[in-house]
């Protein structure tokens, strides 16, 4: 896979803004930073009303470093081959980046007042700021980006009695890392909140519980293609996550994938089709009739694409 040069107006879109939010968090440091007493309103009610105080510079401090880290990933990525998982990377980064510059400005501007107050219209403009910060450099490097090989394969030869049936299994150890974490956060945010009686804090622990009990069906599935088609299924839970039955299959193949070709990691829907992506490598894609596809990582792709090929020859 080459690379596409990039134009000066295209790296300019990936890194400017970037460094964009780091000067505005500096400006503002500088300008507003001054003014601050050393404990302020740092957490508004839905009303607009303050509810929580505390200093305003751990909170500057974690933005900078994320802003810092985000305008450093802009740079880089600009050398990254794999442009598309850079884009999914950076986009990630500039709007956290951008929406906690904007957020501590915010908290800074409504703090210069003797009685603070959040309106609406703030939550507004950090909205728009963290587009604006993140949609150029993804979409500049996205259309730099080469376009995905797609790769067919000669269908097994099977006799005319002769059945055909394909099975492997693939995971991620991040996505199982990150299951169980927000397993047990939750556990313990329902079962400290609940004693507490904060209604609102139990569902947040509620919703962590099946976030985590989410991520970790994900974390381990079994392919199967057969004559029912092709069918992904979490080992641990035994819940279908995907199903395509053989007749709405045009055609097959594999692709060597990056897990921003699709979206990023995981359980994925974009413009392509859906994928299941738990690394890069190679994947088994399905292309349906009608247009779209279905792609699963897994490491023996060329042979499922194969036995996937021989079922829709014999099915024809």
């Amino acid at each position: 896979m080459t690379t596409r040069s990039m134009t000066t107006g295209a790296r300019a879109a990936v890194v400017t803004p970037g460094i964009a939010v780091v000067v505005a968090l500096a400006v503002a440091g500088i300008t507003l930073g001054p003014g601050l007493p050393g404990r302020v309103a740092t957490h508004f009610g839905a009303d607009g009303t303050a509810d929580g105080w505390g200093s305003p510079w751990p909170f500057f401090w974690i933005t900078a470093a994320l802003a810092l880290a985000a305008a450093v990933l802009a740079v880089t990525a600009l050398r990254y081959r794999d442009r598309r998982t850079a884009a999914v990377l950076l986009l990630v980064a500039n709007l956290l980046a951008a929406v906690l510059t904007v957020a501590w400005i915010a908290v800074a501007v409504v703090n210069q007042s003797d009685r603070p107050a959040f309106s609406w219209w703030w939550a507004v403009l950090i909205t728009l700021v963290g587009i604006a910060v993140a949609a150029p450099p993804t979409i500049a490097l996205v259309r730099a980006a080469p376009p995905v090989a797609a790769r067919d394969v000669e269908p097994l030869v099977v006799a005319p009695e002769g059945r055909v049936a394909w099975r492997a299994s693939v995971g991620s150890r991040w996505l199982a890392v990150v299951g169980v974490v927000a397993l047990l956060v939750g556990v313990v945010a329902t079962w400290a909140t609940a004693v507490a009686d904060a209604g609102t804090a139990v569902v947040t622990g509620v919703l962590l519980l099946v976030a985590g009990l989410a991520v970790l069906a994900l974390a381990r599935v079994e392919v199967t293609v057969d004559r029912r088609g092709l069918r992904l299924t979490s080992t641990w839970t035994r819940i279908p996550i995907m199903r395509v039955p053989l007749d709405r299959i045009e055609s097959c193949g594999y692709e060597d994938v990056s897990p921003g070709q699709w979206g990023g990691w995981g359980y994925r829907i974009s413009g392509r089709g859906i994928a299941y992506v738990a690394r890069s490598g190679p994947g088994l894609v399905a292309r349906l009739r009608g247009g779209g596809a279905r792609m699963v990582t897994v490491a023996d792709a060329e042979r499922g694409a194969a036995a996937l090929g021989a079922l829709l020859a014999a099915a024809r």
